[in-house]
C-alpha cells in the first residue's frame, strides 16, 4: 500500500533550557521556596525545592517527584511534570505564573486540590473545600487518594455521620464507556483524620465500610 499526500503532525520539539548564573538559578529557587511556604497545598505536599542540573526540581523525595521547572531564560519557565522516565510539558511563563498552575490544579495532573485556592464558583463549595474546611482534614490527608486524582476522579461527599468524625467520599469520573468510581472513607481516629480506601462490595455505607474495615484491623484496600 502507498501513502500519499499524507500528512503527519510533527511531535513539538521541546525547548532548550537556558544556562542561567548561579546567582540568578539561587534567587529563583528561594523565590520558588517562598511560594511553596506560603502556600495552603504546596506546603503540606513539598519537602524542598532542590536546584539541580539547572532545573527546580519539588518533591517529598528524590524518587517522589511532583514536578519540574525548567528556565528557558531570565523570566521564562517551563512548568513539567513526571511520565514514566520522561517529562510532559504543562505550561510556559513567568515563575510565577508557572507556580500558580502547579497550585491550582484541579485535574489530577500535580495533586487536583485546587479547588481549595481557586475562586468559588456558585454558591457551593467544592467537596475538597467542605472537607479541610468544616471537617478540618488535613491536605495532606485529603491528597491521599493521589491515583484517583491522577485518573481525572472528582471527589463528592456521599454520606456523613451524626459525630461529624466519618464521611464516606466516591470518586467519580465519567466517559465513553461509562462511569468509573472509587470509594474511601475519611475517619477522625485517635485524634488523627486517616484516608481508608473502601473495597467496592462494601462501600455503600459508612456502616458498611466500617465493619469491614473493623475485620482487616483499619487496614485499607489496594
Amino acid at each position: 500500500m502507498r501513502w500519499r499526500n499524507r500528512s503527519w503532525s510533527e511531535r513539538t520539539p521541546r525547548p532548550k533550557a537556558v544556562k542561567l548564573p548561579r546567582e540568578a538559578l539561587q534567587r529563583l529557587r528561594d523565590r520558588a521556596a517562598r511560594f511553596v511556604e506560603e502556600s495552603l497545598i504546596l506546603r503540606e505536599l513539598l519537602d524542598e525545592v532542590q536546584l539541580a542540573r539547572g532545573c527546580f526540581y519539588l518533591g517529598r523525595e528524590p524518587d517522589d517527584l511532583m514536578a519540574r521547572i525548567t528556565p528557558l531564560g531570565p523570566q521564562s519557565m517551563l512548568l513539567e511534570s513526571p511520565r514514566g522516565n520522561s517529562w510532559t510539558e504543562h505550561k510556559r511563563g513567568q515563575l510565577a505564573a508557572v507556580l500558580g498552575v502547579l497550585e491550582g490544579d484541579t485535574q489530577g495532573t500535580f495533586h487536583g486540590l485546587g479547588s481549595l485556592v481557586a475562586k468559588q464558583q456558585g454558591s457551593k463549595p467544592s467537596a475538597q473545600v467542605v472537607l479541610h474546611r468544616d471537617f478540618k482534614i488535613p491536605v495532606r490527608v485529603l491528597a491521599e487518594p493521589g491515583y484517583w486524582y491522577s485518573m481525572h476522579r472528582k471527589p463528592a461527599i456521599a454520606e456523613v455521620n451524626d459525630t461529624k468524625d466519618r464521611v464516606l467520599v466516591r470518586f467519580v469520573t465519567y466517559g465513553i464507556s461509562g462511569s468509573f468510581h472509587g470509594t474511601c472513607l475519611y475517619a477522625l481516629r485517635d485524634g488523627e483524620w486517616g484516608c481508608y480506601t473502601i473495597k467496592p462490595s462494601a462501600s455503600e455505607t459508612i456502616s458498611s465500610a466500617e465493619k469491614w474495615l473493623d475485620k482487616r484491623d483499619w487496614e485499607d484496600w489496594g
